[in-house]
């Protein structure tokens, strides 16, 4: 019913005024969405609709921009983008995979992901050196986790990263300075993991275990 576009190139300006014309329901403004007040926009343009987000996003900012839709706070239904099909798969990854990683709990935490279909290089002109895709975020309109503490939980995140294919109390111990080896070994075992549990192997309700148990032992 109502499409408002944010385009940063102020050339195609006159282009898009001009093809646009026969559609009085699209607006073009003209600015950068990383620096666009999307709540200003959103309450102005969409108050009391049913809102999603579609957008072939620039390589390079990807994860900006992602990180500034799903933490924006507003009320969208979908997220649907194109990026880079590395990127996507990242996105959409599951516990223990290659391509698991803390973007991917990032992303996960705030909606549900589903890869549809990649672009192949030749679809563009010119062509780029990458293959893309299509991937449809649902965002979750009840982010009922049970965290204690949500700074805590990606912080937590971060952490089990950190150390890829080493175990999960190396990265809590240098991410949680204040933990050591000991205190690591300790909420690992209070969130109920095997002490050789790596940290890309966590699913989100089991991050929030762990994040809780941390939130615990600092209260302590």
């Amino acid at each position: 019913r109502k499409v408002i576009a944010v385009e940063i190139d102020g050339s195609l300006m006159p282009v898009l005024s001009r093809v646009l014309a026969p559609f009085p329901n699209v607006t073009v403004l003209q600015g950068d969405i990383m620096k666009t007040d999307l709540r200003a926009l959103f309450n102005e343009h969409f108050a009391g609709m049913r809102v999603s987000v579609c957008a072939n996003l620039p390589y390079y900012i990807t994860t900006p921009i992602l990180m500034l839709l799903l933490e924006s706070g507003l009320p969208f239904s979908f997220i649907t983008v194109m990026v880079q099909k590395e990127v996507a798969q990242r996105i959409a990854a599951a516990p223990g995979s290659e391509d698991y990683s803390a973007f991917s709990v990032f992303c996960q935490y705030y909606a549900e992901p589903k890869l549809l279909f990649e672009v192949p290089a030749h679809c563009f002109l010119p062509q780029p050196k990458v293959t893309s895709a299509v991937i449809q975020l649902k965002v979750r309109q009840n982010r009922n986790w049970g965290l204690a503490d949500e700074s805590i939980f990606f912080r937590t995140v971060r952490a089990s990263f950190a150390m890829r294919r080493k175990k999960l109390s190396n990265g809590l111990a240098s991410g949680f300075p204040e933990l050591g080896k000991a205190g690591a070994a300790q909420v690992i075992a209070a969130a109920g993991f095997d002490p050789n549990v790596r940290g890309e192997t966590l699913s989100i309700p089991e991050f929030v275990r762990l994040a809780n148990e941390i939130v615990k032992w600092r209260e302590t």
